[in-house]
């Protein structure tokens, strides 16, 4: 019944060329983290079909594929890190799926609605992601306790939380270390976000039926749109910040992420 959910990338060589990126013959962490990078580059997290086209979001991985390869759009987190989990398995990466919630700016505990992935390589457990929309590990973060990640000049660190939970932290461009969010390591199925996506997509308390959010790394920073504010970022400053209508949000999704409606 839910085949299609664990089905492989249609052409895994045409979502490389999405990302920029090519088949390496050793799977090693550094191409791990080069294959997330370039895809946080060219692939944005959005959520344009829950908020401005109200249309379903499936979680199959044709679907995907079509929607992020073949029409150049993005996602969040329960496309683009379900359809990149689908990829780094076609390469021969260990890769599964794992269950979060998001703590960044949050005084409460969250709903778990994340979806994240767990990579296995040369017996270390690593916690990657492409689908959070907003800052996120330009590659993949050690599940160690006390670990520190240094990467493109962003710091995240690891802790072991109360069982089974472990936090991901990061410096943020004020120099404050930040809780970013909360995952056990516990390989879970795809169909364990159907409902989860279900809730985002079509409850009226889902943040994204709430506004719009689209965000995107550059090499220097990073392009955001959140609501009708679009803010791009260089090194850790606001370059550029201005409210957008309905007539400048065609010409900011085609310049800054690409996509065109």
């Amino acid at each position: 019944m839910y085949e299609a959910l664990y089905a492989s990338v249609p052409d895994a060589d045409a979502y490389l060329k999405r990302i920029q990126r090519k088949r390496r013959d050793v799977l090693t962490k550094e191409y791990l983290d080069d294959l997330i990078y370039g895809h946080q580059l060219h692939v944005p997290f959005e959520n344009l079909d829950v908020w401005m086209f109200q249309k379903d979001i499936p979680l199959d991985i044709e679907a995907i594929y079509e929607k992020v390869v073949t029409k150049h759009r993005g996602g969040y987190c329960f496309e683009l890190n379900a359809l990149f989990t689908a990829l780094l398995k076609d390469l021969g990466f260990h890769a599964s799926s794992c269950m979060c919630r998001i703590t960044r700016n949050k005084n409460y505990v969250p709903l778990v609605l994340h979806r994240g992935i767990i990579v296995e390589l040369d017996g270390m457990k690593y916690f990657c992601d492409v689908g959070y929309g907003g800052p996120m590990p330009p590659g993949a973060v050690p599940v160690q306790d006390g670990a520190v990640a240094d990467m493109r000049g962003e710091r995240y660190y690891m802790y072991k939380d109360e069982v089974p939970w472990w936090t991901m932290k990061r410096r943020n461009s004020s120099g404050e270390i930040e809780s970013m969010l909360q995952f056990y390591t516990m390989p879970q199925e795809a169909v364990d976000y159907i409902p989860m996506n279900e809730y985002c997509s079509k409850n009226e308390n889902s943040v994204f039926r709430q506004r719009l959010y689209l965000n995107k790394r550059t090499e220097r920073g990073s392009v955001s749109v959140m609501g009708n504010r679009f803010t791009e970022v260089e090194n850790g400053v606001v370059v550029q910040e201005m409210e957008i209508g309905e007539e400048e949000m065609k010409g900011v999704l085609e310049r800054y992420f690409e996509i065109v409606v």
